[in-house]
């Protein structure tokens, strides 16, 4: 087996509560994400220079954070639990019945990717800020299409400390347990 994990394709995307920074126990599973749509956007760091009169090179050159980190996916003919979890607003039945102003939403999500000779790639932002639209009206040839963009934001647990924000690991995948 190859030590080098292949992260290619998605094979889940899941939301829970952000919560005091620690990544959910258990996690909502998407039904469908839109073939494509998933996006990671990832910030540059934004380079500081300290530059010296007759010198060409700076005396020292310091990383600071970029724009903010985020994740997109399209969700096709959202259902009406999942605008509430990401839109706000309320549920009628089957209506969704949208927020008078954009509400504040934080989730914690984890994508997960395909398999691959056994080990898969597990992303998961611990605490997102969560903001969404349709963007995409059905026509002929396409479904309607909930944008959801969840932008990374700072972990802090209870005790005040800060928690990594986002967690990469490469799992194992487990074989199914026998049913007696």
């Amino acid at each position: 087996m190859s030590e080098r994990s292949i992260a290619i394709g998605v094979a889940s995307i899941g939301y829970g509560e952000a919560t005091n920074g620690v990544v959910p126990s258990s996690f909502t599973q998407l039904r469908d994400i839109f073939k494509g749509s998933v996006a990671f956007n990832f910030a540059d760091a934004n380079q500081v220079k300290i530059e010296v009169e007759g010198r060409e090179d700076p005396l020292a050159i310091i990383n600071r954070k970029g724009d903010a980190d985020s994740i997109e996916f399209s969700i096709p003919s959202p259902t009406t639990e999942e605008l509430v979890a990401f839109c706000g607003g309320s549920k009628n039945g089957e209506k969704w019945e949208a927020p008078n102003n954009f509400e504040t939403i934080n989730k914690a999500f984890c994508i997960a990717t395909q398999p691959y000779e056994g080990k898969y790639v597990e992303y998961t932002i611990v605490n997102g800020a969560v903001s969404a639209k349709i963007s995409q009206a059905p026509g002929s040839e396409q479904t309607d299409l909930l944008l959801v963009k969840v932008t990374r934001q700072s972990a802090i647990a209870a005790d005040g400390s800060i928690k990594p924000s986002f967690i990469r690991e490469v799992k194992t995948v487990t074989p199914p347990t026998p049913q007696d």
